[in-house]
């Protein structure tokens, strides 16, 4: 079973399908292997550049886009101090909706015509009014961290993870994560839910 890992990052997601058995590749605008430690065979590229056609063959393509665009955080804390605390994590530049849908949209058109068994689609909530498909799946994969799943992905049990760390507010508690490559490290999918939708995948392919 082959998968292949769009906006690959630091791994989340491809190794989650690989303990499941998977020959995963991933694809990211970044060298991730160089600077994310990903660990599986990978493509340097920018999804824009890349044609769907020459990827057939794909049992599984997951896609996770940049969410920044989207995001409720962006949306909420960008110029605002009313927010208290939150406008501390606010960042500097407004969030772009209509730039984050060009990467969105050259997404799906990939998978169109890659034409893999399955495919899904991981974002942000905030994504949602954005398009015209509607989600499959709506949940909370971390206590802080609420995600959408469009596809054509067989029924699958998300578990809900712990989450990485903790820092105190005045309005109670928030998870957050500093440090190098902070953004990738919010931004990875624990591997509870992508082996979770890895073993929902294969029973599916298997059948």
């Amino acid at each position: 079973m082959k998968m292949l890992d769009i906006g690959c990052g630091m791994g989340g997601t491809s190794d989650g399908f690989a303990l499941e058995g998977f020959d995963v590749t991933g694809i990211d605008i970044v060298d991730a292997q160089v600077k994310l430690g990903y660990k599986h065979k990978f493509i340097h590229a920018d999804i824009l550049t890349l044609k769907g056609e020459n990827f057939r063959g794909y049992d599984v393509i997951w896609v996770s886009m940049p969410c920044r665009d989207f995001s409720q955080m962006a949306h909420v804390g960008y110029g605002s101090k009313r927010h208290g605390s939150q406008g501390k994590w606010a960042w500097k530049n407004p969030p772009n909706p209509q730039k984050g849908l060009k990467l969105i949209e050259a997404c799906l058109r990939f998978i169109e015509k890659a034409k893999p068994h399955i495919w899904i689609m991981e974002n942000v909530p905030g994504l949602i009014p954005y398009l015209n498909i509607k989600p499959k799946v709506v949940t909370r994969i971390e206590p802080t961290k609420k995600r959408a799943f469009w596809g054509n992905f067989p029924d699958v049990s998300i578990p809900m993870s712990e989450g990485l760390s903790v820092a105190k507010n005045v309005k109670g508690r928030i998870y957050c994560i500093q440090g190098k490559n902070r953004g990738w490290k919010r931004a990875k999918i624990p591997l509870a839910c992508s082996q979770a939708f890895a073993r929902a995948c294969k029973q599916a392919l298997n059948r």
